[in-house]
């Protein structure tokens, strides 16, 4: 079995993300959750430009 750990690594975090916003959410347009979105933004194009092919 053949697993794709940058991948994974990547639907966990939008995961993690994703609970952490649902967690905050009487506010969730805070400063924490929108570098946390911006984390996510900057780990997926760097997933898809590194692992393109």
């Amino acid at each position: 079995m053949n697993i794709n750990w940058p991948l994974l690594a990547v639907i966990t975090w939008f995961l993690a993300f994703g609970t952490g916003v649902w967690a905050d959410m009487p506010n969730p347009f805070n400063l924490t959750n929108i570098l946390g979105f911006l984390a996510f933004v900057a780990f997926l194009v760097y997933y898809r430009v590194t692992y393109k092919k």
